[in-house]
């Protein structure tokens, strides 16, 4: 494997671990103020369930931009490569955050709450967009290329001018 690719998975998983280890130290600390009301019937524990999760997926589409800003900014050899370890940052988030609550709360209340696809498309739009926010003027740098400027310019008539 090229080394490039491998210090883009490199780059974009080590900042995949550390915004989900932020991401489940926040969720352990929102369960800790709002837990279960002794004696609650169902319909209390499901409210209080619905609001925790929520809470949850308001909490990765905060943190999946901040993400993807930082991991482009974190690699940009190009504003391309910035761009693919945001996206790649932001799937590996989302992996292992599906990875844990699958084997938290199992494949059922996964599909009660959540559609896979839905979050893989946003992840790559929200990761995507702001990877690229990061990497924006090496992006303009690159497409404009450089320019010269009037002084710059050799006077008409001179030697290697190209006016007739």
């Amino acid at each position: 494997m090229n080394s490039r690719y491998l210090r883009l998975v490199a780059i974009a998983f080590a900042s995949a671990a550390v915004a989900f280890g932020v991401f489940a130290l926040g969720s352990l600390m929102a369960w800790r103020p709002f837990p279960y009301p002794e004696g609650a019937d169902e319909l209390q524990w499901q409210m209080i369930w619905t609001w925790h999760i929520l809470g949850e997926k308001g909490a990765q589409f905060v943190l999946l931009p901040v993400l993807g800003f930082v991991a482009a900014r974190l690699h940009r050899p190009s504003w391309r490569a910035g761009v693919a370890t945001a996206v790649a940052a932001g799937l590996l988030f989302q992996g292992i955050a599906i990875g844990v609550y699958l084997v938290r709360f199992g494949l059922d209340a996964y599909h009660s709450y959540h559609t896979f696809w839905g979050t893989l498309s946003c992840t790559v739009f929200l990761a995507g967009l702001f990877g690229f926010f990061a990497v924006w003027r090496q992006y303009r740098a690159e497409k404009n290329g450089p320019t010269m400027q009037s002084s710059e310019l050799p006077p008409a008539g001179a030697a290697g001018s190209r006016s007739p």
